[in-house]
């Protein structure tokens, strides 16, 4: 019955939204992945300017995400989602306007990437505010959606530029994001499921005798923010774990196709294999959600365990020359990045509580932008210094061990305790 309720038509509206979300999120990094050597080829003579232009969008949608409490407060989460989806089209419009690097990187920074962090974080609230005994689940099918993007978009962007140009390929993709506005439409508000943290009451009734008083905005801003959760131990081992999943991720996206081609390959084989990560995502998304949500399985033990998998997947690579034992390697490493990218949600509301997490998304995206800055420039760097990418996917295999070394400590320490 638990279940039932929560699948209703409300709940299946959010999880399209959060579906649609996540398709968009992946499929514009992959895009631009695809279309970095066409950049760079357009604009300048060194692949790591057009990496730190394009990543720059993960930059400002983690720093962006910090003003989503403040916006969902005074606007309501309903007209921020509509407005947010609507401003991904935009950007992708403008992008194929662009005349210079410089261009691209403004419009990435101040337009898209904003609309795609404050997108995300809202739905991923909206999922974890509606779901309670079937979270897991839930989480898991939203993320299918970068099935859609690492199976469609890498091949979809490539014949779109075979096909069209640059250009052309930007402005098809503004249609794709735009999509999702729909979905934000459907989604109505359910203000009683928005919970205050019981530790943030009095802060909450402060902040409204402020604002009825006409006191400063500026620390109602402040306290809305919720600085209180950089406090909380649990708030830095979801953040270590993201932190490492972002690098790793966001690397991946876009210059894994680089990294082919620079091994030999054609763009379209190089996608292909790309798009043999989406069949582990798909695996990875309901690996471990029907074992969480029925107890049978710790969150936390299957975030150690997917976080050891995504290392592995990608230590072998520069052993790798044939395209199949790249397609499978590609399998296992969609699989681990999947399971990792749902879970991690499921243990931000375990560790923190359901009404900490609009200010906990937002956080850990912000914390995590140098993640995404690093993603943008350290594997082009390592390719201009040593000619190959290798040395990079090596780094990268080491960072998610490295980031479960929190969660491990945490464990450790309640079983002493």
């Amino acid at each position: 019955m638990e279940t039932a309720r929560e699948f209703n038509k409300r709940g299946f509206s959010v999880l399209l939204m959060a579906f649609s979300a996540v398709v968009v999120w992946g499929g514009a990094f992959k895009s631009l992945g695809v279309l970095l050597p066409a950049l760079t080829d357009q604009f300048t003579d060194y692949t790591w300017l057009t990496g730190i232009a394009v990543s720059i969008m993960g930059v400002t949608a983690d720093i962006a995400a910090l003003v989503t409490k403040l916006l969902q407060d005074k606007f309501g989460s309903g007209r921020v989602l509509i407005c947010s989806t609507a401003a991904m089209g935009l950007g992708f419009v403008l992008v194929s306007l662009a005349t210079s690097i410089v261009h691209i990187a403004i419009v990435l920074a101040l337009v898209s990437g904003p609309a795609l962090g404050i997108t995300i974080v809202l739905s991923k609230v909206a999922l974890g505010c509606h779901f309670n005994k079937r979270y897991s689940l839930a989480s898991g099918i939203s993320h299918t959606g970068q099935v859609i993007s690492l199976l469609a978009c890498a091949p979809m962007m490539q014949l779109f530029l075979d096909t069209y140009g640059w250009r052309g390929a930007s402005l098809l993709l503004a249609g794709v994001c735009f999509h999702p506005v729909i979905c934000a439409v459907l989604v109505r508000e359910n203000k009683t499921r928005y919970e205050i943290p019981p530790n943030q009451s009095d802060v909450h009734e402060t902040n409204s005798n402020e604002s009825t008083s006409d006191k400063s905005y500026c620390a109602h801003a402040v306290s809305t923010m919720d600085l209180g959760v950089l406090l909380r131990f649990n708030f830095w081992v979801v953040c270590s774990i993201l932190f490492g999943l972002r690098f790793v991720n966001t690397a991946w996206f876009l210059f894994y196709v680089s990294h082919l081609q620079a091994k030999g390959l054609t763009p379209q084989i190089a996608t292909g294999i790309c798009s043999a990560a989406g069949v582990g995502y798909f695996l990875g998304c309901i690996l471990f959600a029907s074992f969480v949500d029925r107890g049978l399985l710790k969150c936390s033990s299957a975030v150690l365990v997917s976080s050891l998998g995504l290392a592995l997947s990608l230590v072998v690579d520069p052993w790798l020359e044939d395209a199949v034992a790249m397609a499978f390697a590609n399998v296992f490493f969609g699989m681990s990045t999947s399971a990792l990218y749902s879970l991690s949600d499921v243990l931000t509301k375990e560790l923190l509580g359901v009404g900490r997490l609009t200010s906990a998304f937002s956080w850990i995206g912000a914390v995590c932008v140098l993640g995404s800055a690093l993603a943008g420039f350290m594997p082009d760097w390592v390719y201009d210094t040593t000619g190959n990418f290798d040395t990079a996917f090596i780094v990268l295999s080491i960072t998610p061990v490295v980031a479960a070394i929190p969660l491990l400590i945490g464990r450790i320490w309640k079983q002493l305790c």
